[in-house]
């Protein structure tokens, strides 16, 4: 569990970025027996403000708005060393890393524009307009991983909604082209 990742004087926002809404990322945060907040992006916004690609990310911001720790991708704080990395953070801002953070790069926006494309087409309840602007966003852009799994979770809901995210099917998907 990583609930308990609180510190006196500290807080801890967890965003999900999904198109489907709150009831669906809900289950994980109750599973997970998480202790703090968790909003919900089911639009672009944390994509536009912070350029970012894939999910899930992390980011530890101290006391005055500096950035002191991203990564972009690939965040789990289900990982002993990320979850204590993030306790260290919050009990005393120790922030001994060992290596460079990787940090993503600008969203294209022509991919941005498929993607906000195809959520309106999904907000209005055309899943199948939704789908086939997003796969010409993927072509666009293929490692705009948000906009790539909206897709497979539209389409393959049982690999995202009924239990745990299946990661392995996603890796199977992207070496074949999907």
């Amino acid at each position: 569990m990583y609930g308990d990742i609180t510190a006196a004087g500290s807080d801890v926002l967890s965003i999900a970025v999904d198109l489907q809404g709150p009831d669906f990322p809900r289950p994980f945060h109750d599973k997970a027996g998480a202790q703090f907040t968790t909003v919900v992006d089911a639009g672009t916004i944390v994509t536009r403000t912070f350029g970012v690609r894939a999910v899930p990310n992390g980011a530890l911001i101290d006391e005055n708005g500096v950035l002191r720790y991203a990564l972009y991708g690939g965040f789990d704080i289900r990982k002993s060393a990320t979850k204590r990395l993030v306790s260290d953070f919050l009990l005393n801002g120790d922030m001994n890393l060992t290596k460079d953070t990787p940090v993503q790069g600008a969203v294209d926006v022509a991919s941005l524009d498929h993607f906000e494309r195809g959520l309106a087409l999904y907000s209005s309840g055309d899943l199948e307009g939704a789908a086939a602007i997003w796969r010409e966003g993927i072509k666009v852009e293929p490692d705009h991983w948000n906009m790539r799994k909206q897709l497979w979770a539209i389409e393959h809901p049982d690999r995202f909604y009924d239990g745990d995210v299946d990661y392995d099917w996603q890796k199977v998907q992207v070496k074949e082209g999907h």
